[in-house]
C-alpha cells in the first residue's frame, strides 16, 4: 500500500501540537482532508500543511462522503457521534480519549465498528511509551507485588501557547461551545446518574487525566479488578483497586489555578521497587524514566537505578501502531474492544464513591 490518505476531525491543540506534524512528517500517511467547525483554523492549519480548500471540510459528514479517505483521526470534544459516523462510512478510526462519555456508549461504538469491519484505535499514547514499556515487562517479573500506586496531578495548561504557535480561529460563535460543553456534561451525568451530581468533576477527571492510569494498571496487571474503595474531594479522587491479588491506589487531582504536571506510577514487591514517571505530555522527545531500587550483590546494599529507556515519542509510535493495525490486519493494542475495560472501571469507582 502507499500512504494511508487521512483526514483530521478537530484542529486544536492535540492536532496541531502531536498528531498533524507527525502525520506530515510520516512516509505512512497522508494528511488529506481537515474538518473544524472553523473556517478560518481550517484555512490556517490547511496552508501549512497542503490541504488545499477543496478538501477543508466544516462539516464530518462532507469529509466522510470523500471516497479516497480511508481513515481519520478524531480530535473533537465529543467522540460518540462521529466515531458512528466514521464507521459507518467504513473508515478506520483512530480516536483521542475518551472513548465516549459511557459504557453504553463505548460498547456502541464498538459494536459499529466490527460490523462495518474497521479499526478502531484510541489514543492512549503512553501504553507505547517506551519507558512503560520497559517498566511493564520488569513488572511481570517482580516477585510477591505488595503494593502499586498510580499518581496523577495536573494543572492548567495555559502556557502551552507560550511553548507552541497554536493557531486559533475566531469566527464561531463562543455559544457554540458552551452549548457544547453543557451537552458533553449532560452525557457524562446521565452515565453516573443524577443522584451522582456531586461526582460528576470526578467521573470527568476520570474520563480525561486519570483514564491513561486506569488503561497502563489494566495493561500491567490484568482486567480482572475490584474497586474497593473511593473517596472524592471535588476535583480530587482516590481509590483502592484490586487486580486480582494487587492491591492498588490511585490518587488523581486537578487544580486548573497552577501550571503543574505530577505523574507516576510505583510498584512495590519483595525484590525491587520501581518507580515509573511521567513528563509533561506535550514536552516532546522527552523520556519517561524508570527508577529501580534493589539489592546489590550479597543483598547488603541497596542498588538505585535510572533508566531512560527511550528518545522515541509515544504520540508517534502510537500513529505508527495505527498503520501496522490498517495494513496488515490487526487488533490494536489499545482498541476500542480493550477501553471499554476503563468505562467500565470508572462506572465502578463512582459507584463506590456513592457507597462510601
Amino acid at each position: 500500500m502507499g500512504k494511508i490518505r487521512i483526514g483530521i476531525l478537530g484542529c486544536g491543540q492535540i492536532a496541531q501540537i502531536m498528531h498533524l506534524p507527525y502525520l506530515s512528517a510520516s512516509e505512512e500517511f497522508e494528511i488529506y482532508a481537515l474538518c473544524d467547525v472553523s473556517r478560518e483554523l481550517i484555512r490556517a492549519v490547511g496552508a501549512q500543511y497542503n490541504v488545499p480548500e477543496s478538501r477543508q471540510y466544516t462539516d464530518f459528514d462532507s469529509l466522510l462522503a470523500n471516497k479516497d479517505i480511508e481513515a481519520v483521526v478524531i480530535c473533537s470534544k465529543e467522540h460518540y457521534t462521529p466515531v458512528i459516523a466514521a464507521a459507518k462510512a467504513h473508515k478506520h478510526i483512530f480516536v483521542e480519549k475518551p472513548f465516549g462519555f459511557s459504557l453504553q456508549q463505548a460498547e456502541e461504538m464498538v459494536r459499529v465498528a466490527e460490523e462495518n469491519n474497521v479499526k478502531l484505535m484510541v489514543g492512549y499514547m503512553k501504553v507505547y511509551d517506551s519507558g512503560y514499556i520497559y517498566a511493564k515487562e520488569r513488572i511481570r517479573n517482580m516477585k510477591n507485588i505488595s503494593l502499586v500506586r498510580v499518581h496523577d496531578f495536573g494543572g492548567s495548561f495555559s502556557y502551552t501557547r507560550d511553548v507552541f504557535d497554536i493557531k486559533k480561529g475566531n469566527d464561531v460563535d463562543p455559544a457554540f461551545y458552551e452549548k457544547g460543553k453543557a451537552e458533553n456534561n449532560q452525557m457524562q451525568l446521565d452515565a453516573i446518574g443524577e443522584e451522582n451530581r456531586e461526582f460528576l468533576p470526578a467521573y470527568s477527571l476520570l474520563l480525561g487525566v486519570s483514564s491513561h492510569d486506569l488503561v497502563l494498571l489494566r495493561h500491567a496487571f490484568g482486567n480482572d479488578a475490584e474497586v474497593l474503595f473511593t473517596s472524592v474531594h471535588g476535583s480530587f479522587l482516590s481509590s483502592i483497586i484490586r487486580f486480582g491479588s494487587v492491591e492498588c491506589i490511585l490518587e488523581s487531582g486537578l487544580v486548573m489555578k497552577r501550571a503543574i504536571w505530577d505523574e507516576n506510577l510505583t510498584v512495590y514487591s519483595d525484590d525491587a521497587n520501581l518507580r515509573l514517571e511521567f513528563p509533561w505530555p506535550y514536552l516532546k522527545n522527552a523520556p519517561s524514566v524508570v527508577h529501580i531500587s534493589e539489592n546489590y550483590g550479597d543483598g547488603t546494599m541497596p542498588c538505585e537505578t535510572s533508566i531512560s529507556t527511550s528518545f522515541s515519542e509515544a504520540y508517534r509510535n502510537e500513529l505508527h501502531h495505527f498503520h501496522d493495525c490498517i495494513v496488515n490486519d490487526l487488533e490494536p493494542v489499545t482498541s476500542g474492544r480493550d477501553a471499554v475495560n476503563d468505562l467500565r472501571l470508572m462506572r465502578d469507582i463512582i459507584a463506590a464513591a456513592r457507597r462510601s
